[in-house]
């Protein structure tokens, strides 16, 4: 596929796609980002995640440019400061929405000759472009069709291939997988492994802390407008030893013995396992072999699962929580 990239824009020499110093937004009384310092390198992927009302769109608004920048905030793309340089550096991103920017009774072509006119392209080259997209992310036989016509999944294709068609280095994806079905998730998940692998940067906005899990180099997670936390998701895991789970299914329990599981355990139910929230679990198995010799309960099924991101995400935002009310209480 033509890169159009290398012939636009110098990037090659620069290591890191993207760096902020003290971004920071507010509205009004509200600090939507506070004085957030971070870097992107070239080539991985990075997840912005965190509570709604965090700073994850206000963030990626002001690194794209919608919104502008105050005071001492600075970015870089590529080594441009882009307060220097607005119209170039934007030619750097492919913007995937969460929610369809494609406009809906245009045709597949239409809309793809609509965003390389943007973008200053010529009619041959967005032709050759779209139509090697279009092929390559399987929507050619839908060339002629009307945008309102498609499923959730074949728009979220369709905004990939507009993102993509001027080529840029860097792809911002806003909830990529939301409200998709299973299959199209999987699709879509392997798409942005793809594209990492061709050279792209990424950033992601997602709630979805297994997509996070699995697709992330990197992520950042921001609460109340500070990023609290960067690193590889790896490394959040074993670095914050927030409880594992014990999960074991337990064949005969009755109701006072399930009273006395409640009195010592954190747990949950989900069908017939019984999922132990655990900071020992050696320790904690150890109990419930006991107290299954003493009152005659059947454990099966036993294991125990990782600490998964999401214990780690709750942990670190219910922590952060905590400490500002603190502070705010002094």
């Amino acid at each position: 596929m033509e890169n159009i990239s290398e012939k636009n824009l110098i990037y090659k020499e620069n290591k890191d796609a993207i760096r902020v110093w003290n971004l920071t937004k507010k509205f009004g009384d509200l600090t939507a980002v506070e004085n957030s310092t971070f870097t992107i390198e070239r080539g991985i992927i990075v997840g912005i995640l965190g509570p709604n009302g965090a700073g994850k769109t206000t963030t990626i608004r002001m690194i794209t440019g919608v919104f502008k920048l105050e005071n001492n905030s600075k970015i870089e793309v590529f080594g441009e400061d882009i307060s220097k340089s607005k119209n170039k550096y934007k030619k750097n991103f492919g913007i995937i929405p969460e929610v369809s920017n494609a406009f809906s009774d245009y045709t597949v072509w239409q809309n793809m000759k609509f965003s390389g006119g943007i973008y200053g392209l010529s009619r041959e080259i967005i032709k050759k472009r779209a139509i090697e997209l279009l092929t390559k992310f399987n929507l050619i036989d839908k060339i002629h069709s009307k945008t309102k016509s498609l499923s959730k999944g074949l728009k979220q294709r369709l905004n990939l291939c507009i993102a993509l068609l001027h080529d840029p280095p860097i792809l911002i994806m806003d909830e990529p997988t939301s409200g998709l079905d299973p299959i199209s998730v999987n699709l879509m998940r392997e798409q942005i492994l793809k594209l990492k692998a061709e050279g792209k940067t990424i950033l992601i906005t997602t709630h979805n802390m297994r997509e996070a899990q699995i697709i992330c180099d990197r992520i950042l997670i921001m609460n109340k407008g500070k990023i609290i936390a960067s690193e590889s998701p790896d490394y959040l895991r074993k670095k914050f030893k927030s409880p594992s789970t014990i999960r074991c299914k337990v064949d005969i329990c009755p109701p006072q013995q399930k009273e006395q599981l409640l009195n010592m355990f954190k747990f949950s139910e989900e069908g017939n396992h019984l999922l132990i929230s655990s900071k020992n679990a050696i320790k904690d198995i150890s109990i419930l072999y006991q107290l299954s010799k003493e009152n005659n309960l059947k454990i099966s099924e036993l294991k125990i699962e990782d600490t998964s991101l999401e214990q780690v995400f709750i942990h670190l935002i219910e922590e952060d929580s905590n400490n500002k009310e603190e502070v705010e209480k002094k």
